[in-house]
C-alpha cells in the first residue's frame, strides 16, 4: 500500500467518526430540549383533565375523611339548601339512602301523621322536623341498635307538597307555588302576575285550622286590595302560612235600565245607593221618574223580587235597578 492510499483511508474515517459525533450531539440536545418544553397540545389536555377532575378528587377525599373518622351522622345533600324554617310535613317525599348500604334506600311519603317506617329501624316521627335532623335520627337509630356501625344518611327532599301556597281565581297566573321563606300577601300575588281587570277590590285567606285535616280550610280574613301606588294596605305586608289559599273573587255587579241616559252593567262600589246608580248611568232622562223606581233583586233561594225604592235606598251586588217613566 502506497503512502497516498493510507493517507486517504486516514482522512475517510476521521470524517466518519466527526460526522457521528455531530449526529450524537444533535440527537443529546433535541432530548433535552423535549424533557424540558413538552408540546403545547399535550401540556393543554393534561391541564384540562386535571381541572375537570380536580372537584370529584376533592369530594371523594372530603367523603373519606368522614368515613376514617368514624363519625356517624347525617350527609348534607349540597343541591338542596335548607333553612331552618324548610321542615316536613304531610304529603312530602323524602329520598332516604345510606351510604354503602344500597339495601336501606328508602323512597317515602310523609303520611297525615306524620311518622315514616324505616329499614330495621321501624317507626320515626318526622313531622316538624328537617331533612337533616331526620337523617341524623335515623343514623343514631342504625348506630344504637349495631345494625351499621357510624352510618352516614343522607336526605334529599324530592317533593315539599307541605310548604306550598295556592292563588286562585282572578289573576293572571293561579295556580300552586312553592312557599321558599317568608312571602307577604302582595308578593304573592306578584308571583301569580297580579290581579286581572275583573278582579274585586279584595281577597280573601282560607287556611288551615290546626288539628283539621288539609282538605278543611276556612276563611281566616279578608284583605282589601288597595294596590295604589301612594299607599299600600298594611294588611298586604302580613306573611302567608303553609297550605294557605288566596282567593280573589270576581268584581261584583250592578245594572240599570229604562230612563237613564247609559243603561247598562257596571262594577260594584262600596256604600253604593240609587243616587249614586243614577249619576253613573248618566242621570235620568226627560221622560224618567226618581219617583218611580224599582229595584229588582234575587233572594237567597233563588226567587226574584221587587223592591220600590227611594234615591237614597241601598243597591246590592246583581241588583237590576229599573226607572220607569213619568205618568204624566
Amino acid at each position: 500500500m502506497t503512502i497516498g492510499s493510507i493517507f486517504f483511508t486516514f482522512l475517510r474515517n476521521s470524517a466518519r467518526n466527526c460526522l457521528a459525533a455531530v449526529l450524537a450531539l444533535v440527537f443529546i440536545g433535541t432530548q433535552a430540549f423535549a424533557q424540558e418544553n413538552p408540546p403545547a397540545v399535550s401540556s393543554g389536555l393534561k391541564f384540562d383533565n386535571q381541572l375537570l377532575q380536580l372537584p370529584q378528587a376533592v369530594k371523594s377525599q372530603q367523603l373519606t375523611q368522614m368515613i376514617n373518622s368514624g363519625q356517624g351522622g347525617a350527609i348534607p345533600d349540597e343541591s338542596v339548601k335548607q333553612t331552618d324554617s324548610d321542615v316536613i310535613g304531610e304529603g312530602d317525599q323524602l329520598l332516604i339512602t345510606v351510604f354503602g348500604q344500597p339495601d336501606l334506600t328508602s323512597d317515602v311519603i310523609i303520611g297525615e301523621s306524620g311518622v315514616i317506617t324505616l329499614p330495621l329501624v321501624g317507626t320515626v316521627e318526622v313531622k316538624g322536623k328537617t331533612a337533616t335532623e331526620i337523617a341524623a335520627i335515623f343514623a343514631k337509630k342504625l348506630d344504637q341498635g349495631q345494625y351499621i356501625k357510624s352510618p352516614k344518611v343522607s336526605i334529599k327532599v324530592m317533593q315539599q307538597l307541605s310548604r306550598t301556597f295556592s292563588v286562585l281565581g282572578e289573576v293572571l297566573r293561579p295556580g300552586r307555588y312553592p312557599l321558599q321563606g317568608q312571602i307577604s300577601i302582595l308578593e304573592a300575588l306578584s308571583l301569580a302576575g297580579g290581579v286581572s281587570q275583573k278582579a274585586e277590590k279584595s281577597l280573601r285567606i282560607l287556611r288551615r285550622v290546626p288539628g283539621k285535616s288539609a282538605s278543611e280550610l276556612h276563611e281566616y280574613a279578608s284583605v282589601k286590595l288597595e294596590l295604589d301606588a301612594v299607599r299600600l294596605a298594611p294588611e298586604l305586608a302580613q306573611k302567608i302560612q303553609p297550605n294557605d289559599v288566596l282567593f280573589v273573587p270576581q268584581i261584583k255587579n250592578f245594572y240599570v235600565y229604562g230612563e237613564v241616559r247609559r243603561p247598562g252593567m257596571y262594577p260594584m262600589e262600596d256604600d253604593l245607593n240609587v243616587m249614586r246608580v243614577l249619576s253613573i248611568g248618566g242621570g235620568v232622562t226627560e221622560r224618567g221618574s226618581i219617583r218611580r223606581i224599582i229595584i229588582h233583586r234575587k233572594t237567597e233561594d233563588g226567587a226574584l223580587r221587587e223592591i220600590s225604592a227611594g234615591i237614597g235606598d241601598q243597591v246590592m251586588p246583581g241588583d237590576v235597578v229599573f226607572i220607569n217613566e213619568r205618568i204624566f
